[in-house]
């Protein structure tokens, strides 16, 4: 599913591209290469394949899996990518141990699983990383240059990246901040509320057109508006409202 120019929607559980469990996954073309914003859960991980080949392009010619964190939703497809493709994976340096060797209650999959998100048998497959992304890093995809925004909060490794293209500012937000200026604060270890309050600030004045989360709607102009909303709101006395 193109969603703008270069970039596309190749896994989305709730839309029913892929598996129900997977978080929503991009696909950025940079013409030189290819490369993905999240990998999915890891299930029926052919069917993202699939919805790549659908879009004219070939999944071999990824190279680089950019993670937003590592959450099993957003990387349990790293493994059988990286050993299918051969590509590169970049996390947060907060999260790289969680990649490698995170436990299930590190990784909220003691309670994801008690609340019925994931099956009782389903296995985290870890994965080494390759590259530490730190705040204000510059990631390049051929013509893309992407700038990691460290916003601790829903897990210490969570990361937006911004990218200004065709005139217009893009962000990925992964569960950091959602559509009407939900946040993705959770009861589960590493998802901190004062993180996210030292934090937020980091998204403020980018003047966001197109904002990409990675579940629920997304939109293609006044990404910002939404932005603001949240960051107001972890101004106030109430916790604001979260995705799930």
């Amino acid at each position: 599913m193109k969603i703008f120019s270069g970039i596309y929607l190749v896994g989305a559980g709730m839309l029913g591209l892929s598996h129900p469990n997977d978080c929503y996954v991009y696909l950025l073309d940079g013409k030189e290469e290819l490369a993905l914003i999240d990998a999915g859960v890891g299930l029926e991980i052919e069917q993202i394949f699939t919805n790549i080949e659908k879009e004219g392009f070939s999944p071999d010619k990824i190279t680089k899996i950019i993670l937003t964190h590592t959450h099993a939703d957003h990387a349990g497809g790293c493994r059988k990518m990286k050993e299918k493709f051969g590509c590169k994976i970049f996390v947060h340096s907060n999260e790289v141990n969680l990649l490698e060797e995170g436990t299930d209650e590190e990784l909220g999959l003691i309670i994801a699983k008690e609340s019925g998100i994931y099956s009782q048998d389903y296995v985290f497959p870890h994965c080494s990383a390759d590259v530490r992304i730190s705040h204000d890093d510059i990631i390049r995809v051929g013509r893309f240059l992407l700038r990691a925004i460290h916003v601790p909060g829903h897990s210490p490794g969570s990361t937006c990246y911004f990218l200004e293209h065709e005139g217009k500012n893009i962000l990925f937000t992964g569960d950091v901040v959602f559509y009407n200026g939900e946040i993705g604060l959770l009861n589960y270890w590493g998802s901190n509320l004062a993180d996210y309050r030292s934090y937020i600030g980091r998204l403020s004045g980018l003047s966001v057109d197109v904002l990409l989360p990675g579940h629920k709607l997304f939109t293609l102009r006044e990404g910002q508006k939404h932005i603001n909303q949240a960051i107001l709101a972890l101004r106030k006395l109430s916790v604001p409202p979260t995705f799930i």
